[in-house]
């Protein structure tokens, strides 16, 4: 089955979640690095997503049946969470013995039912529960807040970080249980693209002046690397969101609206559209598999001589990590995920098979 491609008001959405995957395994490749380029980056390319998330839920069509909206994106985020896990647990149990690593099956087992950990382990999956409660956690607001004026939803702003920063005291130095502050500031996130929705639409972000568009750029560029290095670097897999929770939302929204403008002037380019269109379409999948190729760069590392224990992680290795994760994760996404109901179960939760593989979120039904 075939879907249609998104109509072209939609494509700088579909490009910015391509640049916006693209930063995410660039920052995954360059880890334990910490440099300029982890250090800024970290401060918003995951914050791209939730706010996405709320710019592409239409309020209207959805809040008279949230059941139906939630088991959908359960279904698209909880299903590939705890198949993927799982398969994860299955085959660390054989390799346990033989691999260099402080946990055991059993607390890896146990760290799983709490949500969060191991301690500086933690997987990269974890994305996948926090943006699901983030985004149902506003939606459930909204919701409530139905019969209320719009703007009277922007106590969010207030409420939300204050209550992930409570969790968060609460709970440290231990790691919050299913990362709840990482939800709170998640679904802050996902309002502020709502907010957006509201002002205007699902509308590029450029001007009619690219003079105008351009001064706006390089203004937000200076203040985002300002807020971001002051902050530091940022993992909300193990609930570091740098120096403060409330200074995170700062330079994750600004980089968010960088990469929206960028997004929306690169759609002009044929070359650059169709690159990053392809990669936004399967972001999902691109994002749960690309680590396992960085596991091939010891293989790739033999005929020179080097050794096999660590060189997954070596920042020596960083741009080989990247491009084996981006390059054999869209064609491991592109030829065997999108063409096999399984694998399409494992890492979307539907069974559908196409080529072409848009979030249900920003179809155009949903305007």
């Amino acid at each position: 089955m075939t879907t249609e491609p998104p109509a072209p008001r939609y494509e700088w959405i579909e490009v910015t979640k391509g640049v916006g995957i693209t930063f995410v395994i660039l920052v995954h490749s360059m880890i334990p690095w910490l440099n300029p380029v982890t250090i800024h980056l970290s401060s918003f390319t995951i914050a791209i997503f939730f706010v996405l998330a709320g710019l592409t839920y239409n309020n209207d069509r959805h809040r008279g049946n949230l059941r139906s909206f939630a088991i959908s994106r359960g279904k698209q985020f909880l299903i590939p969470y705890f198949f993927l896990y799982m398969i994860m647990m299955v085959l660390f149990l054989p390799l346990s013995s033989s691999i260099d690593s402080a946990f055991t099956p059993v607390e890896i087992f146990l760290w799983f039912l709490y949500g969060n950990g191991p301690p500086l382990s933690a997987s990269h999956l974890w994305f996948l529960p926090v943006l699901y409660f983030g985004l149902m956690l506003f939606v459930i607001t909204d919701r409530a807040m139905e019969r209320f004026p719009y703007y009277s939803r922007w106590l969010i702003v207030v409420i939300f970080p204050l209550t992930g920063l409570l969790i968060q005291s609460i709970f440290t130095p231990n790691l919050v249980p299913w990362r709840l502050s990482g939800v709170f500031v998640a679904a802050t996130f996902v309002f502020f693209g709502n907010a957006m929705r509201q002002y205007k639409g699902l509308d590029d972000w450029l001007s009619s002046s690219r003079v105008r568009d351009l001064a706006v750029f390089l203004i937000l560029s200076v203040l985002l690397v300002i807020f971001s290095d002051f902050n530091g670097f940022t993992d909300i897999a193990v609930d570091n969101l740098g120096t403060s929770l409330l200074i995170y939302l700062i330079p994750g929204t600004i980089g968010t609206l960088l990469v929206f403008s960028a997004s929306s002037a690169l759609v002009s380019s044929s070359h650059f559209r169709k690159l990053f269109m392809a990669l936004g379409r399967n972001s999902q999948e691109l994002y749960e598999i690309h680590p396992v190729f960085f596991y091939l760069v010891p293989i790739l590392a033999l005929p020179l001589g080097l050794p096999l224990i660590g060189l997954e992680h070596s920042t020596l290795f960083w741009p080989l990590r990247f491009i084996l994760g981006i390059s054999l994760g869209f064609l491991f996404t592109k030829y065997l995920i999108t063409r096999n109901r399984i694998l399409s179960v494992l890492f979307r939760g539907s069974p559908r098979v196409s080529s072409l593989n848009p979030a249900k979120q920003i179809s155009p039904s949903d305007a």
